[in-house]
């Protein structure tokens, strides 16, 4: 059975004989695991054993060939830094089918193409299978306020805000900070002066979660996420493909809807997950086929200047860009600007795809 880590608890009745925790998400793999401990523990397998991983050997089999020392069942756990292999998965197989009496945990990172083996179907079907996934940014504030209640911590609405302008996309952060304020705190209510003060900008973004920011024209979030990959020295060029990618689709669905097509009729042909669909689609609204060519066309100055080949501000090009995707106009500040930019005008569409060799 495949569960989320919020849902385990409740699914904790009844004893498995395997247990899978896969995801990218820290807090939310370690809560997990230690719920299936303790649950474990609970139903009387005292004895934890850590698997080491051997590319050679089976792990599994050297444990089924060692006598438990204080019970008849053990908690065999077996954790992954990297993607499940297939003979590795050929190993869990085997003993899963061998009718040992031990209990696996098995504890990986997202699995994607893994989901298709036989090892991760048999766990699916007899054993619970918990994903980890990062915390939308629409519920990160639903979250935040449960946490602070467990930790009896009184939040303002300004501080919850600036608790995630701190630590969205880092919730083991955020636990953290929530524990260190219940400590500072005293009962008292928090205010966003408090976190400003006290809790450090420990926020991670990825460059998707960025482009989703502009594809919902959240202007001032996804700026936000720009500042914070160029502080940790991101390299910009997968962002800069990422962003091309998004506005070359959206140029592309412009052009069909020009030729007859209707919305419905690209959506229904695209096949791209419901959420990225209504994404997309918000975008879309916002945009139209010359707005896309054109942020392709300074898209591509970028990457020019990314590879040396263009003289122009990586950084600075790409907020512009980003605000034009977020349907904000930077250029209507009245302020001038001195970032490098292409010297030919471009006056026409024809133009736009003729300078993107279209």
């Amino acid at each position: 059975m495949k569960v989320y880590p919020e849902q385990l608890e409740q699914h904790l009745t009844q004893l498995k004989n395997v247990y899978l925790v896969s995801g990218d998400e820290p807090l939310q793999k370690i809560e997990a695991a230690d719920k299936i401990r303790a649950f474990a523990k609970s139903q009387g397998i005292l004895e934890r054993q850590i698997l080491e991983e051997n590319t050679s050997k089976n792990p599994l089999v050297d444990q089924a060939g060692t006598m438990s020392l204080f019970a008849e069942n053990r908690l065999l756990e077996w954790r992954f830094d990297k993607s499940v292999k297939k003979a590795q998965g050929d190993y869990i197989l085997d003993f899963l089918q061998s009718g040992s009496q031990d209990i696996l945990l098995i504890i990986t990172p997202k699995l994607s193409n893994e989901k298709r083996s036989n090892w991760y179907k048999h766990i699916e079907k007899n054993g619970l299978c918990v994903e980890a996934w990062p915390i939308p940014a629409e519920r990160l504030a639903g979250w935040i306020n449960n946490r602070a209640r467990q930790a009896s911590v009184k939040l303002e609405q300004s501080a919850v805000q600036a608790l995630i302008e701190r630590c969205e996309g880092n919730l083991l952060a955020a636990h953290q900070d929530l524990q260190m304020l219940s400590l500072l705190a005293n009962g008292e209510l928090v205010t966003s002066e408090n976190i400003k003060q006290y809790v450090g900008k420990n926020a991670r973004y990825s460059i998707y979660e960025l482009s989703d920011a502009c594809l919902q024209g959240q202007s001032a979030r996804a700026l936000r996420m720009l500042n914070s990959l160029q502080t940790e020295a991101t390299y910009p060029l997968p962002l800069v493909n990422q962003l091309t990618r998004e506005c070359q689709l959206l140029a592309d669905w412009s052009e069909r809807v020009d030729a007859g097509s209707s919305i419905a009729e690209i959506m229904q042909s695209s096949r791209l997950w419901p959420k990225r669909q209504k994404l997309l689609q918000a975008a879309f609204q916002r945009g139209s086929k010359k707005k896309w060519y054109a942020i392709l066309q300074r898209l591509s100055f970028i990457d020019k200047s990314v590879k040396g080949q263009a003289d122009g501000d990586v950084w600075l090009e790409l907020a512009q860009v980003i605000c034009l995707m977020a349907n904000l106009n930077p250029f209507r500040t009245g302020k001038a600007t001195s970032v490098s930019r292409p010297q030919s005008k471009v006056s026409s569409l024809d133009d736009m795809k003729k300078s993107l060799g279209l």
